[in-house]
């Protein structure tokens, strides 16, 4: 039984599967994306030659660095891990049953921590960058949190697996409450910053935003960092909206629409202005307070 455990912490649906789909949603999401720009893209498995790359090159540190340069780019990258396998993935849970609260302070830990990177590094880009991304955290953590109270009331449970099996048995949550699901689409985007969200980022203007300075296995945290929030939070989609899921195949064709659907906001949309992202978010916050009115009235 202990053997089983570790496997299940480990392998699947444990450590090693969580990494690999989130390689596959990374890669997923580049290719479809060129396709729709009439590219023919990288190939699926790219992003995890790119971290591999990554990891055989040369760390350089800033002098004018802090000491959580190395340190926050790690702790963000356990953080969300952990939030994976606390989320349930077809119909089972790697760490074991756990509340939303648990799954919701490590996603929101693990945010800060990226941003808190940004800050140690001292360059005026990251900076910049990380300001706007503490900014957009107020902005969509509003309609995410609104959408899964709505979920949580709808089931009658706090524990993510008991939403996703009430959602087995009883339909999806979001065609009974499709405002709420919208909401936690937008922060979805928003949280992962995935176009028109893609702010403290923002090639444009600030290079790489939080974090410009980071080069070798440091930047290769981050990036492993964003691709396993991607599938953190998709999973967290299929659990409390999209029907939940009791076999693989059930939770990839999902997790798959989902990513899709993000793939055409980011190849569709411009990137907004930080003042217009709080106010976007907030209105959708407020779209999902109707869904939240029609259960407690």
């Amino acid at each position: 039984m202990a053997i089983e455990t570790i496997l299940s912490a480990l392998v699947y649906p444990g450590l090693v599967f969580i990494v690999f789909m989130s390689f596959l949603y990374s890669g997923f999401m580049r290719k479809v994306a060129a396709r729709m720009q009439h590219r023919i893209g990288p190939p699926l498995w790219q992003p995890l030659l790119d971290v591999i790359k990554l990891m055989g090159k040369e760390d350089i540190r800033p002098e004018q660095s802090k000491m959580g340069f190395t340190f926050w780019p790690f702790i963000a990258m356990v953080s969300i891990a952990t939030a994976g396998l606390l989320t349930p993935i077809a119909g089972s849970v790697p760490l074991g049953n756990s509340d939303v609260f648990v799954l919701l302070y490590f996603l929101i830990f693990g945010t800060l921590a990226l941003y808190l990177s940004g800050f140690s590094s001292s360059n005026p880009f990251s900076v910049v960058g990380a300001v706007r991304g503490v900014v957009q955290m107020i902005g969509y953590e509003f309609p995410f949190v609104v959408s899964l109270i709505v979920s949580i009331l709808a089931a009658g449970s706090v524990f993510p697996i008991e939403i996703n099996n009430f959602q087995v048995y009883n339909g999806w949550i979001s065609l009974s409450f499709p405002l709420a699901a919208l909401a936690f689409f937008v922060s979805l985007l928003a949280k992962v910053e995935i176009p028109p969200f893609h702010v403290p980022e923002a090639h444009q203007e600030i290079v790489s935003g939080y974090y410009t300075e980071y080069t070798g296995s440091r930047l290769a945290m981050i990036i492993m960092t964003h691709m396993l929030k991607l599938f953190v939070l998709v999973s967290i989609g299929i659990v409390f909206f999209f029907g939940g899921s009791v076999s693989l195949f059930s939770f990839l064709w999902k997790s798959l629409a989902i990513v899709f659907l993000a793939t055409l906001s980011r190849v569709v949309m411009a990137r907004m202005r930080i003042d217009y992202v709080l106010r976007f978010c907030w209105i959708f916050g407020f779209v999902g307070l109707i869904d939240l009115a029609r259960i407690l009235l």
